[in-house]
């Protein structure tokens, strides 16, 4: 005898259909509470969903500058350091200047020739730091290093060291020296050592800018956030480097042995006040970079408290709820074993059983 299901195709579809449909929605149920997020968030956000793009962009705008106030922040550590050290190199020379300005003494101040040529290569190489590629104390100019070496040839065709002992033997050489007053000549008279780092000697070739400075004085401007902007004040080419090298230059271009004891006191006294305004200047420089670096400080924290708040929003329009997720997924499986169950009771049912 033929048994007759109480059953039609049409009936299996729906139900195969209403059961996949089900086990869809509680493994998307399932991944979005392992998960934590919903799985169509622009299909349950709508017309939200134009915000959270905003809100998302808005975070990569912040992360943009936070990554480039990073670079920034290392960048004026960096320039703080070599200020710093260069200032307790030139510190030392200008101690021992201080000491031959009062000193009688050809012993002790046969030292300081060979401790101010070393401070120039030591604050050079400060100088001469870089980040990145970028040279900190060139300016604009940052492709090249900014200071030359004492020993090095310039463009110029003229050595630091070169353009210092032109100067001195178009004055009749250090045997000119015989006096404080023609120490005072050699410095601030005409095409004298002072006009070679001023830019004022003629002819110009050994002047500062062509050969003892290689960078630009027009300050980098770097931009922190949005219009907010910081000027990096600091370049080699400034007075205080100028009057700190000047200071440092005649030092290391005559012994003290070569001139006499008065004329050696005058120019240990003219150059320890050189390298004293220099290292004044500097550290104006320096509470300048400060005041930057509180600045970058200042807008990082801003911007963390900002990216944390956007977070935030942006947290409410993707995160799934726990208790709805557990909620909604309880009712489907109720409502899958009801299926379950319809099903396997119709599949029973036979004309056998009421005949």
């Amino acid at each position: 005898m033929t048994m007759i299901r109480v059953s039609t195709l049409s009936m299996a579809r729906q139900t195969r259909n209403n059961v996949a449909q089900m086990q869809g929605e509680m493994m998307k149920l399932q991944q979005e509470q392992a998960s934590g997020t919903k799985m169509d968030v622009a299909g349950e956000n709508g017309s939200r969903t134009a915000t959270l793009i905003s809100l998302r962009n808005t975070v990569d705008e912040i992360n943009q500058f936070d990554t480039n106030m990073t670079g920034q922040a290392a960048r004026l550590s960096t320039m703080q350091e070599a200020l710093t050290q260069a200032r307790t190199s030139a510190q030392t020379i200008r101690d021992l200047a201080l000491a031959a300005s009062g000193s009688q003494s050809q012993t002790s101040n046969a030292t300081i020739k060979g401790a101010a040529t070393d401070a120039i290569k030591a604050i050079t190489n400060m100088l001469n730091s870089s980040q990145s590629g970028r040279f900190l104390f060139a300016g604009t100019r940052f492709d090249q290093q900014p200071v030359q070496q004492p020993d090095a040839v310039a463009a110029s065709g003229l050595s630091p060291n070169a353009a210092v002992t032109q100067v001195i033997n178009a004055f009749g050489g250090t045997a000119a020296l015989t006096s404080p007053a023609q120490v005072d000549a050699l410095i601030d008279g005409p095409n004298g050592i002072s006009a070679l780092f001023n830019d004022t000697r003629v002819p110009a070739a050994g002047n500062y800018s062509n050969t003892f400075f290689n960078g630009s004085t027009t300050p980098v401007v770097g931009r922190v956030e949005g219009s907010v902007t910081i000027t990096y004040n600091a370049t080699a080419g400034d007075q205080s480097v100028r009057d700190m090298m000047q200071g440092l230059y005649m030092l290391s271009a005559v012994r003290a042995e070569d001139v006499p004891d008065e004329a050696y006191q005058q120019l240990a006294g003219r150059a320890m006040k050189l390298i004293n305004s220099g290292l004044e200047k500097l550290t104006q420089t320096q509470s300048l970079l400060g005041l930057n670096e509180q600045t970058v400080s200042n807008t990082q924290e801003n911007l963390r408290v900002q990216k944390g708040l956007v977070n935030n929003q942006i947290v409410k329009l993707e995160e799934a709820d726990p208790y709805e997720s557990s909620l909604r997924l309880t009712v489907l499986k109720t409502q899958l074993e009801a299926t379950f169950s319809v099903t396997a009771s119709l599949g029973k049912l036979s004309l056998m059983n009421y005949l």
